[in-house]
C-alpha cells in the first residue's frame, strides 16, 4: 500500500474509497432502474462531467449491485472503526474482503 507507506491519513484513504464505491453504486442503481440517457444519469448521480458516464457504465457492467452495496457497507464500517482508533492493518483486511466481493470466476 503505497499510500500507507507515504503516511497518508487513513481517513483520507477511506473517504476516497467510499466516494468511489458510492459513485459506482449510484450508477449501477440508476442503470438497473432504467435510466438510459447519460445526461440524466450524470445529474441523478451528481457527476459534473456527463462524458464520464461512459466509463462508469463500463466499470459497473459486470458488477452486481449487491456486491457494491456490501462494499459500501464494509467501507462505512471501516470508517467508524478508524474513528474509534483502528489501525492500518484493519484497512488492509477490509480491502482484501472487498476485493473478494468482486473476484472474477
Amino acid at each position: 500500500m503505497i499510500l500507507l507507506s507515504r503516511s497518508e491519513p487513513l481517513m483520507v484513504i477511506v473517504a476516497t474509497l467510499l466516494t468511489q464505491f458510492r459513485t459506482w453504486l449510484w450508477v449501477k442503481s440508476a442503470i438497473i432502474s432504467g435510466i438510459k440517457k447519460d445526461s440524466e444519469l450524470a445529474q441523478l448521480c451528481s457527476i459534473s462531467n456527463p462524458n464520464r458516464i461512459y466509463y462508469l457504465r463500463q466499470e459497473v457492467a459486470n458488477t452486481s449491485i449487491n456486491a457494491l452495496a456490501k462494499a459500501v457497507t464494509m467501507v462505512l464500517d471501516l470508517e467508524m472503526s478508524i474513528k474509534r482508533g483502528a489501525e492500518s492493518k484493519d484497512l488492509l483486511l477490509i480491502i482484501l474482503s472487498v476485493s473478494r466481493l468482486f473476484k472474477l470466476t
